[in-house]
């Protein structure tokens, strides 16, 4: 079981101004005009808009190629994009320069997005302990008895405190992805990313990670979730958005989304995986 005390703390935002084009930022996460293609015939985001709350957990549904796990990994600062501006609680992230073609997000907002993917990513030859503790220590900067406290602690917190010691051989996909999900949180970012984290994973196990997602959603952790389950959007969304073809279809409560979509792209997608009344 998860406490029920907070589960992530706040850092404080990096001071500083930052520069940028005149844009207005919301108070959480923006997105504004950002495109992003792999050549002249892929575009995965179309001068995409979008905002989110502090508050929200927002899941992102569409098709294969949609732009869905691009969005999730220029948030995270893994890839660059060609033009837009991302900002966050109202301050700018602008772009560093990416081998003269695209640019990224301003490295001060990656360290506080933590994020977990469809395979696990852990370490083979690192204990549960050593994947947990290796990113406080080379990027917080603190001491390794400190990061083996906190590991501690989310690990107790997430069910696994038997497996400090364990190698991820020796773990069950649930168990490997719990795991995963207590390193996005060692370094306590302010919004945490999920790509399709339990599809691939059996049913068992997609029910353990997905509890573990809704307690830290009980605990107002803002995520921004991509999946293709939607039985499970409906259940932890406060909004939902349809993505196709690198754009943002239509975004609204989940109710109104799966009961009653207003664009016609957005029914004929749900009307493959979803029977709607």
């Amino acid at each position: 079981m998860l406490s029920s005390q907070p589960l992530v703390s706040q850092p404080d935002i990096p001071s500083g101004a930052l520069e940028s084009a005149n844009s207005t930022f919301g108070d959480f996460v923006q997105f504004r005009d950002v495109y992003k293609s792999y050549g002249p015939n892929l575009v995965v985001m179309d001068h995409m808009n979008l905002d989110m709350r502090a508050d929200d957990r927002l899941v992102i549904i569409g098709p294969s190629g949609s732009g869905k796990s691009s969005l999730l990994r220029v948030m995270m600062g893994l890839e660059g994009v060609q033009s837009g501006q991302i900002g966050f609680q109202g301050k700018p992230y602008i772009y560093g320069a990416d081998s003269g073609k695209s640019k990224r997000i301003d490295t001060r907002l990656q360290k506080q997005v933590g994020m977990v993917f469809q395979h696990y990513t852990l370490f083979p030859h690192l204990s549960v302990l050593g994947n947990l503790i290796l990113a406080p220590m080379k990027v917080g900067g603190i001491t390794k008895a400190e990061a083996t406290e906190r590991a501690r602690k989310y690990l107790a917190r997430l069910g696994l405190e038997s497996k400090l010691h364990a190698y991820p051989s020796q773990l069950s996909g649930g168990q490997k992805q719990r795991v995963a999900i207590a390193r996005a949180l060692m370094l306590e970012p302010k919004l945490m990313l999920f790509d399709e984290v339990t599809s691939a994973l059996d049913p068992e196990m997609v029910i353990e990670v997905q509890n573990v997602m809704l307690q830290l959603a009980e605990q107002k952790m803002a995520m921004i979730i991509v999946t293709h389950d939607m039985h499970f959007a409906r259940d932890i969304a406060t909004r939902v958005v349809f993505c196709a073809g690198g754009k943002i279809v239509e975004q609204g409560a989940p109710a109104e989304m799966f009961k009653c979509p207003k664009e016609a792209r957005t029914r004929e997608f749900l009307e493959k995986v979803l029977h709607l009344d």
